[in-house]
């Protein structure tokens, strides 16, 4: 009998470089702005790296520098609190977004796999997110990205009042690759409001304008960034960076998928 494990049908746990040469140019593009601070440039960024994932960035060409946007992510998240008791050494990834979603109170399990850790950290805002929403406000958001699902469901679930199980039956539901992009797509209006009010005001900000300022994606989403203190520098850059990767990696997740239920076909 053979010893050898046998090998998953789809690596989950791709590493950081690895998957961002999966990502599309539209999905590097919105790292890039996260690293760079759109451009302008960040404290922790030298001169000479940003220069560099800015001329690929206008290229089109950031799969070919994915390994130094990977390195500039694992950078700042050197610089967290958590991580300034380690070594001077990078950390990994998988350290990164443990560190994000244990500032954002997901218990992360022992042995949890970078995988399973960002979707603790997109149930974690979702749960943030729904607590008071009504059943309407709930299924708008979910009939934007086309997502049905049984209503009289929801609407008890609502009445029971435990948004944690809510969320966990629309994950199963709907699945990680949709909830996933409902949370992305509120980053960029979320993050927009948050430039513009100033970094120490962005919880009572966001608020106070996101129902006016936001669309009704991202004002559902905004109540997540009220709840976690986002003020110190390295988090407001590795979460962002964090749920982008959540979000490529759901995508590549599913493109897989496809492509082995395709295969698949062909031999019945």
């Amino acid at each position: 009998m053979s010893s050898e494990q046998s090998m998953p049908l789809i690596n989950k746990t791709l590493s950081l470089d690895k998957l961002l040469r999966y990502a599309s140019p539209a999905q590097l593009s919105e790292l890039a702005d996260i690293i760079t601070d759109s451009g302008k440039g960040r404290v922790a960024l030298t001169e000479n790296s940003k220069k560099n994932i800015l001329a690929h960035q206008r290229r089109r060409a950031l799969h070919i520098i994915s390994a130094d946007l990977a390195r500039e992510i694992c950078a700042f998240g050197g610089n967290t609190v958590v991580n300034a008791f380690r070594s001077t050494s990078q950390p990994s990834y998988l350290a990164v977004a443990t560190d994000v979603a244990k500032k954002m109170g997901v218990k992360v399990p022992k042995n949890a796999s970078v995988c399973d850790i960002e979707e603790l950290i997109i149930k974690q805002i979702l749960t943030t997110s729904f607590k008071g929403k009504s059943k309407e406000e709930i299924e708008a958001l979910f009939n934007a990205h086309n997502c049905k699902f049984d209503n009289q469901q929801l609407e008890q679930l609502l009445k029971k009042g435990k948004t944690a199980d809510l969320v966990s039956w629309l994950y199963s539901t709907c699945g990680p690759y949709t909830l996933s992009r409902l949370v992305n797509s509120a980053m960029v209006p979320a993050l927009n409001v948050a430039a513009k009010a100033g970094i120490p005001l962005i919880g009572k900000a966001i608020a106070i304008r996101a129902p006016a300022m936001m669309n009704p994606i991202a004002a559902v989403i905004s109540a997540a960034w009220v709840t976690y203190d986002l003020t110190g520098p390295a988090f407001r850059i590795t979460l962002p960076a964090v749920i982008r990767i959540a979000c490529i990696r759901q995508a590549y997740i599913r493109q897989e998928t496809d492509k082995f239920c395709q295969e698949l076909k062909k031999c019945l």
